[in-house]
């Protein structure tokens, strides 16, 4: 019973973890793709008609005769990528997912688009000025500590040429003022996407100091060892990510509301913004 309650135990500071994430946890492998390609499905990417429309937005804000030269950090199973390579632009994606790139590879050959996937840690990424325009979106920053960001930012400024520009996303602190704290336990269906094996799940969800929330999730499984898996946010205001990005050498360009372009309001629960290498 001890060790059932050092696995509920919630983490007293902001990003602890022990180590488990969702998108490298191989029991989460199925659920993490599916999500992804299944816009019913909550969790790793915006639906089919979002995402052209962020195409179309990137276009507009990163012509194709400019920022030919794309890296797409977190593509998953290459929904943007595949996208953006059909309309000509030359793209590279990294993920951690082994199971999302595999998917993405396969659907580039099916397509017959020249797409370099890699599977890979965000923070190993060491390329220098390669690149014409990055994308971290879907709001994969917010995932990451204080002290991570900065390697994260650090390491796409010294991909980026001169004059390369950043497309990104943040949560905003409106979306932190509406988060709950919740906890609440359900048994797994006799189909599901996580694993064969039987399981109790156990989710809570708790705000913390500094605009920071974390939905943490305990699988306790029939014959397996259980797991916890951490999903933290860091939420924005504008002054607070500029004060980030400036940091390592980006000017903001333009804000939006989301990656489709949408005009940011006091209101938005989102923040995008276009960054640009000084």
């Amino acid at each position: 019973m001890k060790e059932l309650f050092d696995y509920l135990k919630i983490p007293s500071e902001p990003f602890e973890t022990d180590g488990n994430n969702v998108w490298s946890e191989p029991r989460m492998a199925r659920f993490v793709l599916a999500s992804h390609l299944d816009g019913n499905l909550d969790g790793a990417s915006r639906d089919s008609d979002f995402i052209d429309e962020s195409v179309e937005f990137i276009e507009d804000v990163a012509p194709l005769s400019v920022y030919r030269k794309v890296i797409d950090l977190g593509c998953g199973p290459g929904l943007y990528a595949q996208r953006l390579a059909k309309k000509g632009y030359d793209v590279t994606g990294i993920d951690i997912s082994e199971n999302s790139i595999r998917y993405a590879k396969e659907q580039a050959q099916k397509a017959g688009l020249n797409i370099d996937y890699r599977c890979g840690n965000l923070f190993d990424f060491n390329e220098e000025n390669k690149y014409d325009l990055g994308l971290l979106i879907y709001q994969i920053y917010c995932m990451f500590s204080p002290d991570q960001r900065r390697i994260l930012l650090e390491n796409v400024h010294r991909s980026l040429k001169r004059g390369g520009i950043l497309i990104m996303d943040v949560l905003s602190e409106q979306r932190f003022n509406q988060f709950q704290e919740e906890q609440h336990w359900s048994f797994s269906r006799k189909e599901n996407l996580v694993s064969d094996d039987k399981f109790l799940l156990m989710s809570s969800t708790c705000k913390y100091r500094d605009n920071v929330t974390l939905q943490k999730s305990t699988f306790l499984f029939a014959e397996d060892e259980p797991i916890n898996l951490y999903y933290w946010n860091q939420h924005f205001s504008i002054e607070t990510l500029q004060k980030e990005t400036e940091a390592v050498g980006f000017a903001t360009k333009s804000i939006y509301a989301d990656v489709n372009g949408e005009r940011y309001t006091d209101e938005s629960e989102t923040i995008a913004v276009v960054l640009e290498k000084n």
